[in-house]
């Protein structure tokens, strides 16, 4: 069984969901079958929108240091529960001598895998993903096209992440993230993607008819069978 670390933090509920969903997908009937996991939960990372959409302080110099020190601290992997995050993957990767397992990577395998038929892809995201393109060329290899956002959508889940989920007002927001799945929906997406970490904690509050892919979910199915592949 292998160790895997977590580049928490990002943010700390985000963190616990992921940590959740490893638990769930781990096939133990006792403590000892779980999977060791490490977890750097780091807040001070600087915000990755931010930095992408305005400059600054790079977050790259924080993400490098908490992998350093998971791989330190043992770990054989890294998993990093921040969609955005993975714009800055390759600064990590040559940073440390373990892999990143690469949840922008796992959505399109699971789209493809369990709704082949998908055309157009409603990627949920914050304003980074999108502007930095973080899925678009994997969705593109995968044959996928993504439905363009109106400005007001883009800000809207925006306000939903940070002035939802982030600020602990999850539930509060929920009625404009319900608008936001709705629009949406009418620009013809056959599949939604949660592509920021923050979205899973949304969705409980609200309806779809269509199908939709949780990257922390497909993330944290890759790291059990990596951790528990011999």
């Amino acid at each position: 069984m292998k160790t895997i670390g977590i580049i928490g933090g990002m943010g700390p509920a985000a963190t616990i969901d992921l940590y959740q969903k490893l638990i769930d997908q781990t096939p133990a009937e006792k403590d000892q079958d779980h999977i060791h996991v490490i977890i750097d939960s780091y807040p001070q990372i600087e915000d990755r929108t931010r930095y992408i959409l305005y400059g600054g302080i790079n977050p790259s110099l924080k993400l490098v240091e908490s992998a350093k020190r998971l791989e330190a601290s043992g770990a054989e992997a890294l998993i990093m529960p921040c969609n955005t995050a993975h714009y800055f993957a390759k600064d990590i990767e040559r940073s440390v001598n373990i892999p990143l397992i690469h949840i922008v990577k796992c959505s399109p395998e699971a789209v493809k895998r369990r709704y082949p038929q998908t055309k157009k892809i409603g990627l949920i995201a914050t304003s980074g993903t999108i502007k930095a393109d973080v899925y678009g060329n994997i969705l593109k290899e995968y044959g996928f096209e993504t439905v363009v956002l109106s400005e007001k959508i883009e800000n809207n889940i925006m306000d939903c992440i940070y002035k939802g989920v982030k600020a602990g007002k999850t539930k509060e927001y929920s009625p404009l993230f319900q608008q936001c799945i709705d629009e949406i929906t009418a620009l013809g997406a056959d599949l939604l993607i949660e592509g920021c970490t923050e979205i899973p904690l949304l969705m409980p509050y609200v309806k779809t008819n269509l199908p939709v892919i949780d990257a922390t979910y497909e993330l944290a199915q890759a790291a059990v069978n990596y951790a528990l592949t011999k």
